[in-house]
């Protein structure tokens, strides 16, 4: 309801009873022309707030009874007031004061000031600084309801750009207020999630927590005595830790023993041999509890028997995302904001490469082709060609583009080629030096606001986890692969949606090698391991 639209209405007899006999009766030796209603209005607004006006009892009483019937009707209604047969006399029995009054400013879209508030307002809504959405705080109590049993290993189930680690993190911060002199370790494999798992532990712990903690990185060139900490979050790198491990096994005991909580990103990781001992060396020596957090909980794609040990070193106990009414929580992120709602575009080339047995078998246990198949496709010109020739369409619609690479060195002719083609793009491999890497990956995070034109990021092996750019609309899958986790990693980088700073809708390019295997759409992808898990669900 519009509060000016009302004042409109009064006429001098109302602007008297608020403004005073004094103020009109001056206004009247000046000259009649001042006591128009535009003018009394214009002193109205220079001399009170809207605010001011409202809590002055003359002003209400006058603004009701400027009110249409169907007026007073809804204010009566958004109060709460029984209407019966005369609604200006229902309000007229009203004491404006707390609810009713916090009711009335809200009705009106008014802010309440301040200065007034503590001391008519009995009740105001406090907005937390790190506040879960709901999905996320159903998915926290059943990780705790888990980890309270002696079977206290969980995968956390959720997609990308559905919030696992605020999730997570958030669950670290309640974890740390009921137990203390304890650390807690968050373990990953790239820069990019190290950094992103310290920078939102501090944000978070600034507004949940109730005492100091210290932060440790331990990745890099890190060289900090881990059997030294107590009562700490720990950020570390699983191959540094790895050789402390098997160099400093005493130290690194005595490490373990002070850790009861272990977080393991990208969890399907955590089989491979060395990160398996890594982690059993903790969690079986001081019984820590372990979540593994994954948006593809498998370790293959169609390999049963590899996807069963990941579930078994996790107890078969997975925590997923469950939407209610929904068959796949996805559908609801995509309605909702979540995440962007996406267009699957192949691009479909004739490589004519046919694979050999021992390519085929090689595939198999790597997921991925042999290093001489994947060189020879990433040297094929007109493939390409093809490839640069779709980015410049792609810039048209689209801001921040990624592409994914088949190799360092394909990576690089990509990049090569759309810079001769005055096309604003950075090349990133792991052979780019740290600082200059943090430089690309800044200018290309600047937002499209700030800097509207289209910028394009080719990448090989450095952006598929942990890297976070929700502006970017767009991601070109150049590189064959037949592992459905890697192609989601890839997919997930422009999938954020609106709520997450993100885009509407996010376009998908995969080039697709019509002779070799791989994927043209990921939509199924959240389901595709659940065969061989054992969901929790809620009490």
């Amino acid at each position: 309801m519009n509060l000016d639209k009302l004042i409109s209405r009064f006429d001098v007899e109302i602007y008297q009873s608020i403004l005073g006999n004094e103020i009109i009766g001056t206004l009247k030796e000046l000259g009649s022309e001042y006591l128009y209603t535009a003018q009394l209005n214009s002193i109205l607004n220079n001399t009170y707030s809207t605010g001011e006006l409202l809590l002055n009892s003359t002003f209400r009483k006058s603004l009701f009874q400027s009110m249409k019937k169907q007026e007073i009707e809804n204010l009566n209604l958004h109060l709460g007031v029984n209407n019966q047969d005369d609604p200006w006399k229902a309000i007229e029995n009203i004491t404006f004061k707390g609810l009713y009054l916090e009711k009335l400013f809200e009705f009106f879209h008014i802010e309440i000031p301040e200065e007034n508030m503590s001391e008519w307002i009995g009740s105001h809504k406090v907005n937390p600084e790190y506040a879960l959405y709901n999905y996320q705080n159903k998915v926290l109590f059943k990780i705790d309801m888990t980890l309270k049993t002696s079977k206290n290993r969980v995968l956390l189930h959720m997609p990308t750009g559905s919030g696992k680690t605020r999730t997570t993190i958030s669950y670290i911060c309640r974890y740390f207020i009921e137990n203390e002199n304890t650390n807690v370790v968050w373990f990953a494999n790239t820069v990019e999630l190290l950094d992103q798992a310290y920078n939102e532990f501090k944000r978070a712990w600034t507004k949940l927590g109730n005492r100091e903690i210290q932060t440790y990185k331990f990745w890099g060139q890190s060289d900090i005595d881990l059997s030294i900490i107590q009562g700490s979050f720990v950020v570390v790198g699983l191959d540094k830790a790895y050789n402390f491990l098997l160099n400093d096994f005493g130290n690194f005991t005595i490490f373990a023993n002070n850790t009861s909580l272990i977080i393991m990103d990208e969890a399907h990781q955590a089989i491979a041999p060395t990160y398996k001992l890594l982690l059993e060396s903790i969690v079986i020596l001081n019984k820590a509890s372990l979540i593994g957090l994954s948006a593809t909980p498998g370790r293959s794609w169609n390999d049963p028997n590899e996807d069963l040990k990941l579930a078994d070193f996790f107890y078969r106990q997975k925590v997923k995302l469950k939407i209610d009414g929904y068959e796949n929580p996805v559908d609801y992120l995509v309605e909702n904001g979540y995440l962007a709602r996406t267009i699957n575009t192949p691009l479909l080339y004739k490589s004519g490469i046919e694979l050999s047995l021992n390519d085929i078998e090689y595939l198999r246990i790597n997921f991925r082709l042999p290093p001489n198949v994947l060189d020879k496709i990433s040297k094929d010109r007109l493939r390409n060609l093809n490839i640069i020739s779709k980015v410049q369409n792609l810039i048209k619609k689209h801001k921040r583009i990624i592409i994914f690479g088949i190799t360092k060195d394909h990576a690089i002719i990509l990049n090569s080629l759309l810079t001769a083609l005055r096309i604003d793009s950075k090349v990133l491999t792991s052979d780019t030096q740290s600082e200059f890497r943090k430089k690309i990956i800044e200018d290309f995070k600047t937002s499209r606001i700030d800097h509207p034109e289209p910028k394009v990021l080719c990448n090989f092996g450095i952006l598929t986890t942990g890297f976070d750019a929700p502006e970017t609309s767009c991601a070109v899958i150049a590189r064959p692969t037949d592992s459905l986790v890697l192609y989601s990693q890839m997919v997930g980088r422009a999938i954020r949606g609106v709520k997450s700073g993100g885009n509407e809708e996010a376009e998908i390019v995969t080039v697709i090698d019509e002779s070799l295997p791989g994927f043209g759409n990921v939509a199924e992808a959240f389901s595709n391991w659940d065969d061989v898990w054992d969901e929790i669900n809620e009490e």
